[in-house]
């Protein structure tokens, strides 16, 4: 077994294998250095205050009153992958304008995302009646969904597809806090693309051939909602996840659909203005960490998409 740190053009390939995207931020944020310098870990507009003024918090368990997580079978990092217990769960959310399906990814035979120059806008409207992802992106509720660095969690892409970092928001243990552009009006259920990027890789060798070895790994992910509270400021309405499964290092196309009813969590989604995430490993090799400033070998939770389905808002 070999353990090294990954050199940005293999991290590339191993966390992402990512097209349309912000039209407003340089290309070249948060692409350079090494994997540490990559995480996403602002917290904008009161958002970190509001997380220490936390007006409800509620833990979920994995099942169909509480999140769904994936496929749902996570007896290999591959099977951490698309949207199988919220399918199962909920079906009608993945029907299209015809009652047919919407596709999560490659394992259905299209892509999330059609084909363009790396980093430059592509129009996908072609998709829209055919892929969940670019069915249910925010950036066609708003343009405001469309600026800033985090557009690239609300343009209808779930994996990589070669864009690297513009993608997806690398984030560490400190996690982040963004406001909407228009405040929620009504929304069922809120669901983001997750998986587990790392700087470290374990490599078999068998036949003569070396390959990665990916990991199913263990995370307890945490969701914060802001409303503004009547005295002022934000207030928190926290829903705790633990025990989420996620792919590790098999690819960047393993992402899982992980979300949650706002029913089932007791929040009336009305008047939400903005959310965080932050994060804790379960289940990790000993010397790996998601606190970034710490020596030795990281993971950080990449955010891919960020969805609140069939939502409206004021």
């Amino acid at each position: 077994m070999n353990k090294r740190v990954l050199p940005l053009t293999l991290f590339a390939l191993l966390a992402c294998s990512c097209a349309d995207t912000n039209r407003l931020y340089r290309p070249d944020e948060y692409l350079s250095g090494t994997f540490v310098e990559h995480v996403y870990n602002t917290w904008e507009s009161g958002t970190k205050e509001g997380h220490e003024n936390i007006e409800y918090k509620v833990t979920l368990e994995n099942n169909e009153k509480g999140y769904f997580n994936g496929s749902g079978v996570y007896a290999k990092p591959t099977d951490c992958y698309g949207y199988g217990q919220a399918k199962q769960w909920h079906p009608d959310w993945f029907k299209n304008s015809q009652g047919g399906n919407l596709y999560w990814g490659h394992r259905d035979g299209v892509s999330d995302i059609l084909a363009g120059p790396i980093g430059k806008y592509v129009d996908n409207s072609s998709l829209h009646d055919l892929v969940y992802s670019q069915n249910k992106r925010l950036d066609q509720v708003d343009e405001g969904f469309s600026r800033g660095v985090l557009s690239k969690l609300y343009n209808g892409q779930i994996k990589c597809n070669g864009w690297s970092y513009l993608a997806m928001a690398l984030t560490s243990y400190e996690g982040f806090g963004t406001m909407f552009p228009r405040e929620l009006k009504t929304a069922e259920y809120f669901a983001t693309s997750l998986l587990v990027a790392t700087d470290y890789e374990e490599t078999k060798t068998e036949g003569g051939h070396t390959f990665t070895v990916g990991r199913v790994v263990s995370v307890n992910v945490e969701f914060t909602f802001y409303k503004y509270a009547t005295r002022g400021g934000l207030v928190g309405y926290q829903v705790n996840l633990p025990d989420v499964k996620l792919s590790c290092n098999a690819g960047a196309a393993y992402t899982s659909l992980v979300g949650f009813r706002f029913e089932d969590a007791k929040i009336d989604p009305r008047s939400i203005v903005g959310f965080s995430v932050d994060w804790t490993i379960e289940n990790e090799y000993e010397g790996i960490s998601g606190d970034f400033s710490a020596e030795g070998y990281h993971d950080g939770l990449a955010v891919y998409e960020v969805f609140l389905p069939d939502s409206t808002w004021f």
